[in-house]
């Protein structure tokens, strides 16, 4: 049998490791780090939510456990807040706040017919990314906020430096208040089987991964 030649050997770990290192289910998952605060269970009316995501552009990727440099890329961040104390709960939440947010942002209110949306994108200079709003509260209630991005097919297969599995699109997560519960125990206050129930059999899944937050305004 012929002996493998050093490159040709070589060629073969490389690919061997390319391959290895694509084996892993769904899409590459980006971790955006974002913050609530401050951090509390409940508000009261008149009250000011401040929520931020900044990040330099060397982005924790949960799959390859790496760091790529992600420049101008496309999260698609989106805010929903839910009103949860009633049956069913709702997405249009965010009627029950006012909002302040920075016209330089491109991070706008849409409306649909069952929800109301914050979603536009990440603003990006020297290196870093960058989102900031606050919400007044206005009504009292049980509130469910999520902070997260959604990329839309067709920037899901953006291409960046050192992606290897060319064939896997990405994605991305967002890690709220460092990895805290985020007053996940609340939702079982809620009438709602959708969120006392479904949401809680996957908290990471279906809450955290979401950037999830609940809180109450009060008087």
């Amino acid at each position: 049998m012929k002996a493998i030649r050093p490159y040709t050997f070589l060629l073969l770990l490389l690919v061997s490791c390319v391959k290895d290192e694509c084996r892993f289910p769904g899409a590459y998952e980006f971790v955006l780090p974002a913050t609530l605060s401050p951090a509390e269970g409940v508000f009261h009316v008149g009250d000011t939510i401040r929520v931020s995501s900044i990040f330099v552009d060397e982005v924790f990727e949960r799959k390859t456990n790496r760091f790529y440099t992600l420049k101008d890329f496309r999260f698609h961040p989106i805010t929903i807040v839910h009103r949860i104390d009633a049956l069913p709960g709702r997405e249009d939440g965010l009627r029950h706040f006012d909002l302040l947010i920075d016209s330089t942002y491109d991070y706008n209110v849409q409306l649909f017919s069952d929800a109301i949306e914050l979603l536009g994108q990440y603003r990006y200079e020297d290196n870093t990314y960058e989102l900031r709003f606050e919400l007044v509260a206005r009504d009292t209630g049980l509130y469910y906020l999520q902070q997260g991005s959604v990329l839309l097919p067709m920037d899901r297969w953006q291409d960046f430096p050192g992606k290897k599995c060319k064939h896997t699109h990405s994605s991305a997560r967002v890690a709220l208040n460092g990895g805290a519960d985020n007053n996940i125990d609340f939702l079982r206050h809620s009438p709602d089987p959708h969120y006392h129930d479904w949401v809680l059999q996957d908290p990471e899944g279906r809450f955290h991964k979401f950037g999830g937050y609940c809180f109450y305004v009060r008087e």
